[in-house]
């Protein structure tokens, strides 16, 4: 059922605007005086695609430079590689009304084969690569208690980074844009290297996070983290986690929980 969103004739040539269909964000661009809808999160890591410059009929994300083809919904450019999600666009009057296109799925033809051979094939298993990121997002305490389902968005908006031994993944001081969690490899979480008394507090190993608290806020790291020997690691920006956290509630419950710990940490430290 089509969703009436505003006025066809407000978006001029050359436009991109945002609305909101049954709790989703989507865009529609004007190009070359027909409106084009699509979804208004980008596929590679979640930005607002609205926020982004239009080119002819492609848009380019503002955040990592991922480009679309606002007609048709595919990938021109990368990092992103998924396809948006289209709508259907409908003018009535001047009312402008959005519509999701329905895929349908394509039958499966009988192979020449015995009856009881299935008609169609099993769904393919989870790629053991994004099994190992869902893996990792569910040992982080903020992700902890969440669905499968909720964990599998969440990866959708991660990326990878490796660091050869040496490197600094973080630096105290810095403001923290966001989490990490060990892959391969090991780090060492080190305070003091900027004042000259570095002093190592924690190792570092596979499936383990560091950097939670900067998916809450623009504040300073309270320590290095420095690879030991040559790491991967697992990222989530904090806007990203911010946008997840609209979706999915129980991400606020555990954020709330985990703060209430470390608040309870930081009391009893303080009595003693």
């Amino acid at each position: 059922m089509a969703t009436t969103v505003g006025k066809a004739g407000d978006i001029a040539p050359g436009q991109v605007a945002p609305f909101s269909v049954d709790g989703k964000q989507v865009a529609v661009a004007n190009v070359d005086g027909k409106l084009y809808a699509f979804s208004d999160i980008c596929t590679h890591m979640g930005c607002q695609l609205s926020d982004g410059p239009m080119s002819g009929s492609v848009i380019i994300c503002a955040c990592h430079g991922s480009q679309f083809d606002v007609t048709s919904g595919v990938v021109v450019r990368g990092p992103a590689w998924m396809p948006l999600e289209t709508y259907t666009v409908e003018v009535a009057g001047d009312e402008l009304r959005l519509e999701p296109v329905v895929v349908e799925e394509e039958e499966t033809q009988p192979a020449a084969t015995p009856a009881a051979a299935p008609s169609r094939a099993a769904p393919a298993p989870p790629r053991a690569d994004e099994a190992a990121v869902v893996d990792a997002l569910s040992q982080v305490p903020m992700f902890s208690g969440l669905s499968h389902e909720a964990l599998e968005n969440l990866r959708a908006f991660t990326f990878r980074r490796a660091f050869k031994s040496g490197d600094m993944i973080v630096e105290e001081g810095r403001t923290g844009n966001g989490l990490y969690v060990v892959l391969s490899g090991r780090v060492e979480v080190v305070k003091g290297i900027p004042a000259g008394r570095p002093q190592v507090v924690a190792t570092l190993g596979p499936g383990e996070p560091f950097g939670e608290m900067a998916l809450l806020g623009e504040w300073p790291r309270t320590a290095s983290v420095r690879a030991l020997e040559d790491t991967e690691c697992l990222g989530m920006d904090r806007w990203v986690f911010m946008h997840q956290i609209r979706r999915e509630p129980e991400l606020a419950l555990n954020m709330l929980q985990v703060l209430a710990e470390r608040l309870a940490k930081t009391d009893e430290r303080i009595v003693e």
